[in-house]
C-alpha cells in the first residue's frame, strides 16, 4: 500500500513535471518563430521595392537598380533604405569610383570630403563584371556595402552614407528621371 502510494506520487510528480516542460516547449517555438520572422523581415532582401530604373549611356545599358524600404514606400529622410544596382557591363572599380566623386561634387561635397569618402570606398568597391550586384543598406545611420549577399564593407559616418545615397535621391541629382522611377513618382 505504502509503495503504490509512493508510486502514485512519483507519477504525479513525473507528469507535473512532464507537463510543465511540454508547456514550455510549446510556448517556446512561437518564440523562436517569431524571432526568427522578426529578424528576417527586417533584412533588406524582404524589403518591399519601392521604384526601379535603368541607367544608359546611348544604346548601352549600364546598369539596373531599385530602391527597396521596409515598407515599399519612400520618405525623405528615411532611416531604413537598400540601393540595389545590377550592372550589365564590367566597370573597374576606379571607374565607379571617379563616377561617384563626379556625383558628389556637382552635388556641392567638398573636395577634402570627396577625397577621404572616395578613399574609405576604393578599400571596399571591388571590380564589376556583368550581372554584379552591389547593394548600399542603410539603417540607423550607418551603411552597409554587399556585393551580392556577402558583406563587403561598412561605412560608419552617416553623413557620407547620406551622400552616397543622394547621388541617386537627392531632388539635384544629375539623374531626376532615375530618381522619380526609384522613388516611385513616375
Amino acid at each position: 500500500m505504502i509503495f503504490l502510494a509512493f508510486t502514485k506520487r512519483c507519477f504525479a510528480l513525473t507528469s507535473k513535471r512532464t507537463m510543465l516542460m511540454l508547456i514550455m516547449l510549446i510556448l517556446s517555438v512561437p518564440t523562436s518563430a517569431t524571432a526568427t520572422m522578426s529578424w528576417q523581415s527586417s533584412t533588406w532582401q524582404a524589403w518591399r521595392m519601392v521604384g526601379d530604373a535603368q541607367l544608359k549611356w546611348g544604346p548601352w545599358v549600364i546598369y539596373d537598380s531599385e530602391l527597396r524600404t521596409p515598407t515599399g514606400y519612400y520618405q525623405d529622410n528615411s532611416d531604413e533604405l537598400a540601393l540595389v544596382i545590377k550592372y550589365q557591363r564590367d566597370i573597374a572599380r576606379e571607374d565607379l569610383l571617379e563616377a561617384t566623386g563626379e556625383q558628389w561634387e556637382h552635388l556641392g561635397v567638398p573636395a577634402d570630403k570627396r577625397r577621404l569618402w572616395l578613399a574609405h570606398l576604393s578599400q571596399i568597391w571591388p571590380d564589376v563584371k556583368k550581372g554584379d550586384r552591389l547593394i548600399f543598406v542603410i539603417k540607423n545611420g550607418d551603411g552597409v556595402f554587399y556585393q551580392d549577399n556577402t558583406k563587403i564593407g561598412v561605412m560608419k559616418d552617416s553623413e557620407m552614407s547620406n551622400a552616397f545615397l543622394h547621388i541617386w535621391l537627392s531632388p539635384d541629382t544629375s539623374y531626376p528621371h532615375i530618381r522619380r522611377q526609384l522613388i516611385g513618382k513616375t
